[in-house]
C-alpha cells in the first residue's frame, strides 16, 4: 500500500491530538502533516511534519498558506480538528479537492448550518419527529416564556445558541438567577432540563459519500468542565441504531457526534456536533478507529466491515510533553518543521 499523506489541522486541539495518536496506532501506512497557528500546540510534535498557518479569520492568506503545503506536501486528505476552521472548510472544499486532488472532510454548508445553530438543531429534529427538548429562543420567544417555564419548570438550561464544549451554559434555578444570566444577552436559547447525568451518552457516528453510515459507537459519559472524562462501552446498540437513522436523514460527511440523554426510556439529542469529538481518543482504544475508517472507506475505496467494539471503561488522564525548546524555536523562525518519526 502506498503511503497516504495526511494532514490535520488545528493538531494542538484536544481533537486534533487524538486524531494524530489514531493514526499513530492504525495499521495504515501514513505520513502525518500538522498545522497550527501557534508554536505551543503539542500536535505539531507527534507529526512528521508541521507547520504554522495563519488563523483562518484571515481567510485569503490562510487559503493560501494552506495550497502551499496541500501541494508541497501531496496531501491525499485533510482532517479538520478546529472548530474555528469548519465553515471554511465547507466553503472551499470544491476549491480545495477540484485544484489538489485531495480527500476533505468537511460537511456541506445546509449540515453545518443545522449543527452549528442549537435552535435549528431543535428545529431539524422536530421535523423529523426525532425527541428532542423542549426549546425556546431568547430574548426572539419572551411572550413564550411563561408557557415554557409552566411546561418544563425549573431548573432549565440557557445556552448560546452558537456555542463549544460547556462556554457560557448555565443550569436556571430560579428567576433571579435567570436575571443574572440573560442580563444584555442575545442569540441564547432556553432549553428543557433532562434529568440524571448518569445516562448522558456522546455517540460517534462516522459518515462516507452521501451520508452513508461507516461506523457508530456509544459512551455512557461522565463530564467535567464540558469534557468526557471517563466512559463506558457497552451493549448500547438501541441507542446507535437510532442515531444512525439520525445520521441517515442529516446526512454529514465525515465525523458527527451525538449528545443525548435517556429521558422516559428515550434518547433526547439535544446537540450535534460536525466534527472529531474530545472522545475520538476513546473510541480508538474500544475498537473505533474514525480516522483510520474515513481513509479506507474514502480515500483507499475498501468496504468496511462490522467491528468488535470493546466493552469496558475508559478514564481519561492528560499526559506531559516534553519537548526540546530548539524544535520550538525553529517553528517560530521558520514556520515549518520536519521530523524524521519512522518514516
Amino acid at each position: 500500500m502506498n503511503k497516504l499523506n495526511v494532514l490535520i489541522t488545528g493538531s494542538g486541539s484536544v481533537y486534533g491530538v487524538a486524531v494524530i495518536q489514531s493514526l499513530i496506532k492504525s495499521k495504515l501506512n501514513v505520513k502525518l502533516i500538522a498545522t497550527d497557528t501557534q508554536p505551543y500546540s503539542l500536535g505539531l510534535y507527534l507529526a512528521h511534519h508541521s507547520y504554522i498557518v495563519p488563523p483562518v479569520k484571515d481567510e485569503q492568506l490562510y487559503l493560501k498558506r494552506l495550497l502551499e503545503i496541500l501541494r508541497l506536501e501531496s496531501i491525499d486528505a485533510i482532517f479538520i480538528a478546529s472548530s474555528q476552521e469548519l465553515s471554511f472548510f465547507s466553503r472551499n472544499k470544491a476549491l480545495i479537492e477540484n485544484e489538489i486532488k485531495c480527500k476533505v472532510f468537511a460537511n456541506p454548508h445546509d449540515v453545518l448550518s443545522i449543527c452549528i445553530d442549537k435552535w435549528n438543531t431543535v428545529h431539524f429534529l422536530n421535523e423529523h419527529n426525532f425527541p428532542c427538548p423542549k426549546t425556546i429562543r431568547y430574548p426572539e420567544d419572551i411572550d413564550k416564556m411563561d408557557s415554557f417555564i409552566e411546561e418544563v419548570g425549573f431548573p432549565f438550561i440557557a445556552k448560546p445558541r452558537h456555542g463549544n464544549g460547556s462556554e457560557d451554559i448555565h443550569l436556571v434555578k430560579d428567576f433571579i438567577y435567570f436575571k443574572q444570566v440573560i442580563s444584555d444577552k442575545k442569540d441564547m436559547i432556553l432549553q428543557q432540563f433532562l434529568p440524571d447525568e448518569q445516562n448522558e451518552f456522546t455517540v460517534g457516528v462516522c459518515c462516507g459519500t452521501n451520508g452513508k453510515v461507516l461506523s457508530s459507537i456509544a459512551l455512557k459519559r461522565q463530564l467535567q468542565d464540558g469534557i468526557t472524562m471517563s466512559a463506558i462501552s457497552d451493549d448500547y446498540k438501541e441507542i446507535t441504531d437510532y442515531c444512525e437513522n439520525v445520521a441517515k436523514v442529516l446526512k454529514p460527511y465525515g465525523p458527527c457526534n451525538f449528545q443525548l440523554r435517556m429521558w422516559n426510556r428515550k434518547p433526547y439529542i439535544f446537540e450535534i456536533n460536525p466534527r472529531f469529538s474530545s472522545s475520538t481518543g476513546m473510541r480508538t482504544l474500544l475498537g473505533v478507529n474514525e480516522p483510520e475508517i474515513l481513509l479506507k472507506a474514502e480515500v483507499l475505496q475498501e468496504s468496511i466491515p462490522g467491528r468488535k467494539i470493546l466493552k469496558a471503561s475508559v478514564i481519561r488522564q492528560y499526559t506531559d510533553y516534553l519537548i526540546p525548546t530548539e524544535e520550538i524555536e525553529i517553528l517560530k523562525n521558520k514556520s515549518f518543521i520536519i521530523k524524521d518519526i519512522n518514516e
